[in-house]
């Protein structure tokens, strides 16, 4: 049976898994695309463990493989969630009479805008997520910018962080800000029904703590998250300016 080990992957909330069914003592499965790797330990203390790739995949071949996969994304993903530091910076309220500078849509890539009072968004996030971000600049403005990620952006670890890098080089390109301080990312979206897919979700968040753990300059904080945001046959618009986030549950037609 599927399950987590006591290993961290990498820089996220995620752990590495195991199947003791399937896998050999030193293999481990990687949390988010299923890769099958080696782990050959270290020569001595001074050195790390090495992950050497196997080349192959481990398969969820039936119904338990699945619920188990999904039911180990899901709690991960509310540990990632629980430990972030301004979820309280994620408000529910009226988007209605918002007009965001910046207006994202599925697929098409970020959005971003500038300025004392400049908002970005999106609308109509319901199986997907849409990432937020905003940095204080000069004069009292702030830089903010949005991506509303689709499902093949979601698709595997390294799309997700590809979608991170193009929201944060769009959010850099507005202005040529003095002040080096760090962008706040929030990830919104996401509907709990039948088709729910936590390891899409999980992947985003994972991506996105993977680029605050990076070293040198262009710090970046992964501040908050709602996530799932909705349920049922749901929506969510979600904006963000100086004052945080703020989003709105809404009615499939």
């Amino acid at each position: 049976m599927l399950q987590e080990t006591d290993q961290r992957f990498g820089t996220t909330s995620w752990m590495w898994l195991t199947d003791p069914d399937e896998t050999e003592n030193d293999e481990l499965i990687q949390p988010f695309d299923c890769e099958i790797v080696r782990m050959v330990p270290a020569q001595n203390a001074q050195t790390s463990p090495t992950i050497v790739p196997t080349g192959d995949e481990y398969q969820l071949d039936d119904d338990d493989d699945q619920a188990a996969f999904d039911a180990i994304h899901r709690t991960a993903l509310a540990r990632a969630v629980a430990a972030l530091p301004h979820n309280d910076r994620i408000a529910a309220g009226g988007t209605a009479a918002l007009h965001p500078e910046a207006e994202a849509e599925m697929g098409t890539g970020p959005a971003a805008a500038i300025g004392v009072n400049a908002l970005a968004g999106t609308g109509g996030v319901s199986g997907c997520v849409a990432v937020l971000a905003r940095a204080s600049g000069d004069g009292g403005r702030w830089r903010v910018g949005c991506s509303h990620l689709s499902a093949n952006e979601m698709g595997s670890l390294q799309e997700a962080k590809d979608a991170i890098d193009q929201l944060l080089t769009s959010l850099a390109a507005v202005s040529q800000e003095t002040r080096n301080t760090p962008v706040e990312l929030y990830v919104v979206g996401g509907c709990e029904d039948k088709n729910v897919a936590y390891e899409e979700f999980g992947r985003v968040v994972a991506a996105v703590q993977m680029r605050a753990a990076d070293p040198g300059p262009g710090q970046v904080l992964l501040a908050g998250a709602r996530v799932p945001a909705c349920a049922g046959e749901r929506y969510v618009d979600v904006y963000i300016g100086a004052g945080g986030v703020t989003y709105s549950i809404h009615q499939r037609d």
